[in-house]
């Protein structure tokens, strides 16, 4: 791990100021890229910052002119994948793809989470359908917003919100009782057999029905697996769309709704998502720039008029470009 020492003497414009509002002022200048609040507070957190040589854990802390402070930055980790590497992004008419009275659905880019998380600087599709109706309908100072199922941040796709309480009951017993049917598609990579001589011949169509739990390993960012006793039942029906020279086009509608079940489920098959290291995937020829899995469509009875509705989300383009790169 390489550490780099980033120094500051606090001056009388910052007399008073909180330790994480300085260092959110001063920090991204001095890495040279952007910082968000929430890593700056995980530097204190974590022990990274000192004030006169002394580590300091308390964000609020208020600091005098004359301090130093000092902060270790792995520039390593700053640049991986994290709250730091968001999307940049709000609701545009474009990007509904159906609305009336009870609900509003949304087509989701990859980089963005679905939900608010425990930074509170964080962009996410919540917020951004909250503050798209305020701006939209004149008066809804704070509309109602109601959210029953998420995408990871990086899958694309289709996510679904009610707009009103009285729609919370249809919808949230569509995702419980399996009566809204999700349809991805993943672009894959093609399993070889243990020996690397030539491709394990991939079904038409297959299924996997299991229990997945926690997979033991450091690390807050929770990992899954297969398990014999515990866990959760998990299905996840599967269909072949197209076969390329060392990656599949995969269509999967999982039949229940555990984290990272699709890509458990593929990549314990040996088909890993492309882009989806976590799970196994190491780069090949074709380089994807991230999770390549997309909400393709959400089938489910309208919670109110009980008819039902199909939503569907095109393809977007960073997964065209690199199903384009697989056919050529």
């Amino acid at each position: 791990m390489a550490l780099k020492k980033f120094a500051l003497k606090v001056t009388e414009k910052d007399r008073g100021k909180r330790l994480d509002h300085i260092l959110a002022e001063w920090l991204p200048g001095a890495l040279s890229r952007p910082l968000s609040k929430g890593k700056t507070r995980k530097l204190i957190v974590a022990g990274a910052v000192y004030l006169n040589g002394k580590r300091i854990r308390i964000a609020s802390k208020a600091i005098l002119p004359g301090a130093r402070l000092e902060v270790f930055v792995d520039l390593g980790k700053v640049d991986r994948d994290g709250p730091g590497n968001d999307v940049s992004f709000s609701v545009t008419p474009d990007r509904v793809l159906y609305e009336d009275e009870f609900l509003i659905a949304i087509n989701k880019p990859a980089g963005l989470p679905t939900q608010p998380t425990l930074d509170e600087s964080r962009n996410n599709l919540f917020a951004a359908v909250k503050q798209f109706l305020a701006k939209r309908d004149a008066g809804a100072v704070s509309p109602y917003v109601g959210l029953h199922h998420r995408l990871d941040r990086d899958t694309s796709g289709v996510v679904c919100f009610t707009k009103q309480v009285a729609a919370n009951a249809g919808l949230a017993e569509a995702f419980s009782k399996h009566t809204a049917v999700k349809t991805y598609y993943a672009l894959t990579i093609r399993p070889r057999f243990a020996a690397g001589s030539g491709f394990v011949h991939v079904p038409a169509h297959w299924t996997v029905k299991n229990h997945l739990g926690k997979a033991p390993g450091p690390g807050k960012k929770a990992r899954f697996t297969s398990v014999r006793s515990g866990g959760d039942f998990a299905h996840t029906d599967f269909v072949l769309l197209d076969e390329f020279n060392d990656a599949l086009l995969v269509q999967a509608q999982p039949r229940t709704g555990r984290t990272h079940q699709i890509r458990v489920h593929l990549a314990e098959a040996g088909m890993p998502i492309l882009g989806d290291s976590f799970y196994g995937y190491r780069p090949s020829r074709v380089v994807s720039t991230r999770i390549m899995l997309h909400a393709a469509r959400l089938t489910l009875p309208h919670p109110i008029t009980k008819e039902e509705i199909s939503i569907e989300s095109p393809l977007p383009e960073d997964f065209l470009k690199c199903l384009e790169a697989l056919k050529s």
